[in-house]
Parts: C-alpha cells; structure tokens; sequence
C-alpha cells in the first residue's frame, strides 16, 4: 500500500526539501494532524521570511497509518526515490523504532516530536527528539500520587511499547518512595473487552488509580469499565488528550495529569487561532524540530544530514514554541511540564 502523500508547499528548482512521516488515520492521528500543522505554521513563516537562505523550503508529508510497514515504507519512499534526508517523524515509538537502523545506514536525519523513547535517539547519531523522555513524566507522577498521600494504586497500562516504559517508571519510583502497587493491568491496545481488567481494579485494595496509556485509547475503556462498576477514586495520569477523554465517557472527569505539552501562550494563540482547533501533543515539538532544522541549515549553509547532526549534537539550549528546551547530549530534548485537570469532559490548568 503506497503512502498517502501531501505537498505542503509546491514543488520548484531552487528548493529544500524535507519529510514527514506521521499517523493521519487511526488512532493517535491528532498528534500527527498537530505536528503536521506545526510543520506547516513552521514552514509558511520561514518561507514568508525569504525561506532559508534564499531557498524556498519544501515538505512531503507522509502516512505511515501507525504501522511499522508502512513508516518503513514511507521512510524508503522519502530517502530512495526522492534523495530526501531530512526527516520530522515519526508519531509514535512502534513506528520509529524500525527506523533507527535505516536512519544511521542511510546517513539520514529523523526528528521525532512525540516519539519518547531514549532507544530511538540514543540508536544513532542522526536521531533526534524534540519530546520529553516518557520515563521522565512518569517517574514525576510517582511523585506527584505519593505526595497527595496515596500508598497503595492500581495502575492501568497496555501492551505498547512507550506505555511499559512508562509503567515501569511509574511502577519503580512509587515503590522507591514506599507506595505499593497493588494491580497493574496491561490490555493490548486492540482489547475491547477489559471487563476482566476492570474487576481486577474494583477487587483490589487500593486508594486511587494511576492511568500511563498516553495516547492508546483502551486505557480509557478500562477506566469507563471501572467507573461503571461503581469505583470511585481519585485519578492521575501522564499526557491525556481529547480522544481519550471523550472515549472514557467521564470516568476522566476530575482526573489530575501531568503533561510535557505545555507550550509559549503565543505559540499556542497563534496555533489556535490559525487552525481554530485546540493545541494538540505534537504541534509545538514539531514547530520546534522544524525550525532547527532550519537553523542548522542557515548556521552550517549546508543540507548534508551528517553536517546538520553534529551542528544539533551541539545546540545546548534552544529557546522554542515548547519552551525552553535543554539537550540531554544524546539527542533528547527535555523541557518542563504542566499539571492540568479534566473538568466538564475539557482539559483545564490546574488551579
């Protein structure tokens, strides 16, 4: 199946071209929906401004449909038969993952915005991520449940890739601290009976309930199954968006989450008022892998992938649309955090 391809600006001779490669259909299609338009917000800005040095930059959006096929096929797409060696993607960790080894054998520079695992940017010297670490947040919830004076949890995880890392994180820090987890659930994320799962929660002896499946949607159908079941307690999470909450039909509601999208105001105004959508995961990491790239180009005067990554390896701090994003020398990114609230079934500042 051939990948969907989208020109975000036309094609000409004095030209740089770059890729995508992301989910447009399925599940965790918003975060690409919003790193392609923070791709594209970035693109029409720098090429409003004259481009990069007086060339006119170029994106080819792919969609790798969340399969690891696919995002192979798109990446051979891109970097074969078109010679293009600088690419924004990929959306999620079972789809970039497959990348690592292809990336460094073809000497090709990968910026994910939403991909959390270090195995990905730490594989190769021309990988990168303008995301948090997955583990990071998730070892600051642990945190942040201890502190509101929870001992003992049940947490809802899945069988996905970034989702055990972040259970294990979670799972690791709350027990160093002296918490207990009482029962850890992990449905695969194609599951739609988590009846079973569900009983496990209400049966146990727990006093809240901890959610790590950031972005797969059948932690939220084990958290509606709960509710349904008549459990309420309190509930934490890591990074929730809107699909989530509308398919836990409230069983979010009043739910505290931490969350590495925590972007400038302006950013998120001009973002807003542009596409007249809520900001999603991905608009601003995007932006931001954007405009390095950018920035590596106009600082070097070259688009050689093996130049622009030494140029990143180096670039300690960057001040973005995510923030202030520090490197981590493996090429990471990390910046800081929100703590926010599901009130009336919409993500809310926590006051």
């Amino acid at each position: 199946i051939a990948a969907i391809m989208i020109f975000s600006t036309p094609k000409g001779e004095d030209t740089i071209k770059i890729g995508s490669i992301g989910i447009y259909s399925g599940e965790g299609s918003a975060w690409w929906v919003a790193a392609k338009n923070g791709i594209d917000m970035a693109v029409e800005e720098i090429n409003a401004k004259g481009g990069i040095n007086g060339k006119t930059l170029v994106v080819d959006h792919q969609d790798d449909k969340g399969s690891a096929t696919e995002s192979v096929n798109a990446f051979n797409n891109l970097v074969n038969a078109k010679n293009i060696h600088l690419i924004i993607g990929t959306t999620w960790s079972s789809t970039g993952i497959p990348l690592v080894n292809l990336a460094d054998s073809s000497k090709t520079l990968v910026i994910s915005p939403s991909l959390g695992k270090p195995e990905f940017n730490e594989g190769s010297k021309y990988l990168f991520n303008t995301w948090p670490h997955d583990y990071l947040l998730s070892k600051d919830l642990a945190d942040y449940v201890y502190n509101k004076g929870h001992r003992k949890v049940a947490i809802i995880g899945a069988e996905e890739l970034w989702v055990k890392d972040q259970t294990n994180a979670f799972k690791n820090r709350f027990e160093e601290l002296g918490g207990t987890n009482v029962v850890i659930v992990e449905p695969l994320p194609s599951e739609k009976d988590v009846g079973t799962d569900a009983l496990k929660i209400k049966n146990a002896d727990i006093d809240a309930i901890v959610s790590t499946t950031d972005g797969i949607l059948v932690g939220a159908l084990v958290a509606k199954k709960v509710a349904e079941l008549g459990v309420d307690l309190p509930m934490y999470s890591i990074t929730i968006d809107q699909a989530a909450i509308t398919a836990a039909d409230g069983a979010y509601e009043d739910m505290e989450f931490l969350t590495s999208l925590n972007p400038t105001s302006k950013f998120r105004t001009a973002y807003e008022n542009k596409y007249g959508i809520t900001l999603d995961i991905g608009g601003p990491s995007a932006y931001d892998a954007t405009m390095l790239i950018a920035q590596a180009i106009e600082k070097t005067g070259s688009t050689d992938a093996t130049v622009l990554a030494d140029y990143l390896a180096n670039v300690k701090e960057y001040s973005g649309a995510s923030g202030n994003l520090i490197s981590d020398g493996k090429g990471g990114f990390n910046y800081g955090s929100a703590t926010q609230v599901v009130r009336d079934g919409t993500i809310q500042e926590l006051e």
